[in-house]
């Protein structure tokens, strides 16, 4: 699983803004949600990404999976991640 390539990211301080440039649609990631983001375009997987979240924004294990598995979910059903 990776970042669309016809989706467009830009960090606004802690949130970032993604545009979709097939549909035109725009999204907004908060900061852990941007967190996710930069990780997967940096090829992390699924589980690199959740022990990094867990390191860098001091969250228990089983939340940062829950948070993790729905914003890839949601990603996924929005088309701005390809498998």
């Amino acid at each position: 699983m990776r970042t669309n390539p016809e989706v467009i990211a830009k960090r606004l301080d802690e949130a970032a803004v993604l545009v979709d440039i097939a549909t035109n649609r725009i999204f907004e990631l908060n900061e852990t949600g941007t967190r996710i983001w930069e990780l997967l375009g940096q090829g992390f997987d699924t589980d690199c990404i959740v022990r990094r979240l867990v390191n860098e924004f001091e969250v228990e294990d089983a939340q940062a999976v829950d948070e993790v598995k729905s914003l890839l979910e949601q990603l996924r059903t929005e088309g701005l991640l390809v498998s």
